[in-house]
């Protein structure tokens, strides 16, 4: 039989273990609350400046030149990097001039020979000693340096072009024209994120080569352009205005077949002007290379390759939407009304051919896969093997050329 005294001795145990299971609990609760608010509030302030924040294109340096030949260059660094190991072509950026690199000859550790031709200025230093000492150059998946005269390595050579400018709800925009054919065919090319008019210059010779008129548009947010009320990148979802002005522009200098051609972001812009505009029956096709038709998705392809700040634990996917939701909550992202793939069934309405690369490290391959699936009957999906962001174009040019001029050719009999 337990005596008074030892009950009350077990009961008042019970009582301290589930007081301190109570203070466990919300010990728990409360850590994982403050996690999420800080860890939310601090990736909502990453996503801002590293994503919302209009900048200009950027070179992404860390490649340093340790030998020239007659024809070839060698290129080393400090990791691991995949621009300098993938096969096709590029261009070359150093202080001073540019060149193209082109296939691998040799790779032996981090030391790869590629193919090389220079196009303009002095040949790029050579590195002779340490890196951290030496002057980097950056590899530039555009290829071509300035405009559409500098294409001399082109199918087609330099191509002549006028600086234009068509009006826009902000105000005017820049824009290059390059006359094709008999003008009744158009093709507006609207760039990526943080990108400009010249990621568009690889495949100007294919649609001067199928007659059509090209106009590489600048939008809001562009260097020397208008900025958007907002200040910020708004994915297609005010910058579809400034296509629309430019499809506007194509009407009125007599276009009668017009083909938005988008790149990166730039698909997102030519879907939303799809979904919101009054011109969209004008527009009889679209072109997209690795589109990026849902913002969300792309974000959530770079956050997990990142760490929780000031760890090198991962970031957990939970702590990005709570991150995304504040961000929505202090600058008005609206991640469903960027998200075109949920509503592509219904915005998909012309014939549309994708390009999208299977080592795409920005936008997730199923982005494109979703586009497809929505209007099987409208998009046609080339998946290009090796391929990373808007780079099916450098694997294999002769490839991505011949799809492309297929393409335009079919659109061109439709008429």
């Amino acid at each position: 039989m337990i005596e008074p005294a030892e009950r009350r001795d077990k009961v008042a145990g019970r009582h301290i273990t589930v007081r301190w299971v109570k203070i466990v609990i919300w010990a728990v609760i409360g850590l994982t609350v403050a996690f999420y608010t800080v860890g939310g509030i601090v990736f909502a302030n990453m996503i801002h400046s590293d994503l919302l924040t209009p900048q200009p294109p950027t070179p992404d340096n860390g490649v340093y030149v340790t030998a020239i030949g007659n024809d070839t260059i060698t290129l080393t660094s400090a990791d691991e990097r995949d621009d300098t190991t993938r096969q096709g072509f590029a261009g070359l950026a150093w202080d001073g001039g540019y060149g193209q690199i082109a296939h691998i000859t040799e790779v032996a550790g981090l030391n790869v020979t590629r193919l090389f031709a220079r196009t303009d200025g002095d040949l790029p230093p050579v590195c002779d000693g340490p890196l951290e000492r030496c002057e980097q150059v950056d590899i530039d998946s555009w290829t071509y340096q300035g405009d559409p005269s500098d294409l001399a390595l082109s199918s087609v050579g330099p191509l002549p072009f006028e600086e234009i400018t068509f009006p826009a709800p902000l105000g005017d925009l820049g824009a290059w024209m390059i006359d094709a054919g008999d003008g009744s065919t158009w093709a507006i090319h609207a760039h990526g994120w943080r990108a400009s008019r010249r990621e568009a210059l690889r495949n100007l010779p294919v649609y001067h080569q199928a007659g059509i008129t090209s106009l590489v548009i600048d939008y809001r947010n562009d260097v020397g352009a208008p900025v958007d009320p907002s200040g910020l990148y708004r994915f297609g979802a005010t910058e579809w205005q400034d296509v629309e002005a430019a499809v506007q522009y194509s009407l009125d200098q007599g276009a009668e077949v017009i083909v938005l051609h988008g790149y990166s972001t730039g698909a997102a812009l030519h879907l939303a002007f799809f979904e919101q505009s009054r011109l969209a029956p004008e527009v009889n096709a679209a072109v997209f290379d690795s589109p990026s038709a849902d913002t969300g998705a792309a974000l959530r392809l770079e956050a997990s390759k990142r760490s929780i700040p000031g760890t090198s634990f991962p970031a957990p996917n939970s702590l990005t939407s709570v991150a995304m939701f504040i961000a929505d909550l202090r600058w008005d992202v609206g991640w469903d009304e960027i998200d075109y793939i949920t509503r592509a069934p219904e915005i998909v309405s012309t014939p549309t051919l994708v390009f999208h690369g299977t080592k795409d490290d920005r936008v997730p391959i199923e982005v494109a896969r979703g586009l497809r699936d929505a209007a099987p009957d409208l998009v046609r999906l080339v998946e290009v093997e090796e391929a990373g962001h808007v780079t099916s174009w450098n694997v294999d040019p002769q490839a991505y050329e011949t799809s492309l001029l297929a393409f335009l050719d079919e659109i061109g009999e439709q008429r």
